[in-house]
């Protein structure tokens, strides 16, 4: 068997990762937090921490939810490598953690934009290596705009209490368009 030359191939959704009840329970805690904080990121050329305008809020708060996630997040991992029959052993030689989960909120105005997940800060002298898949989990789709967006024009829909691997390389650029109606809620954990 050889291996698939398609990148959209290394893109794979679960559906009912998380029950639609467990994501509604979710959304309702976090819309009362009040520790969210805007994103920002570190960018390695100016070794500075930086974010943009209309930038999406992030948390990471301590709910039994969340840990309902991470526990679900490892058989996720299992199954990406299980659907390749056995093609990563050759490629991959396995993978040493995952990042606890972190809640993604875009409002009215707010976007991603374009990124690639090579992520610094998820390493912090006792974890060490490089971010090799990404997982991105949608908590709801009652929202207008917020399309993520692959390779510049490939649209990606995720329903509610479904997640999405990927790799968290270069070839995988993406982004958020801004939301116009509503609030979009997912969250993310990085392999490394």
């Amino acid at each position: 068997m050889l291996m698939p030359m398609d990148l959209r191939d290394y893109v794979r959704i679960y559906d009912n990762f998380l029950e639609a009840n467990v994501c509604k329970n979710l959304i309702e805690k976090l819309s009362e937090n009040d520790k969210w904080e805007l994103h920002q990121f570190y960018n390695s050329e100016t070794k500075q921490n930086i974010r943009f305008d209309k930038e999406l809020s992030v948390l990471d708060p301590d709910i039994p939810e969340t840990r309902e996630i991470d526990e679900k997040i490892s058989v996720a991992i299992r199954q990406y490598f299980y659907d390749w029959h056995g093609m990563m052993d050759k490629w991959y030689g396995g993978w040493n953690g995952y990042t606890k989960v972190r809640y993604n909120r875009y409002d009215v105005g707010t976007k991603m934009k374009l990124h690639c997940d090579h992520i610094h800060s998820m390493f912090d002298g006792e974890r060490k290596g490089i971010p090799t898949l990404s997982i991105l989990g949608s908590l709801n789709n009652d929202y207008e705009g917020g399309e993520l967006i692959f390779w510049e024009k490939e649209k990606i829909e995720l329903k509610t209490g479904q997640i999405m691997i990927f790799p968290s390389n270069f070839m995988y650029p993406h982004r958020v368009d801004e939301v116009t109606k509503g609030t979009r809620y997912s969250y993310v954990s990085w392999v490394w």
